[in-house]
């Protein structure tokens, strides 16, 4: 955990905030096509509503801890 938010400014070997970035691009992209899909008749403003309480920390926190995740 301390690689993946670990930013290029601490001048550590090891800068994982790319990957971070790109590992939310992925998540937000994953979760608007499984909204389209599931949901055809919502416009994108309620769409976008949609995915922010998906992939809101809060949610992601909730359902990691549920799976005994980290």
């Amino acid at each position: 955990i301390l690689e993946a938010v670990t930013t290029r400014r601490c001048a550590e070997a090891f800068c994982l905030e790319r990957l971070e970035l790109l590992g939310d691009s992925v998540l937000k992209y994953v979760v608007s096509c499984n909204l389209f899909l599931k949901y055809p008749e919502k416009h994108e403003g309620q769409l976008s509503a949609l995915r922010s309480l998906v992939v809101c920390n809060a949610t992601l926190h909730r359902l990691a801890t549920g799976r005994n995740l980290q």
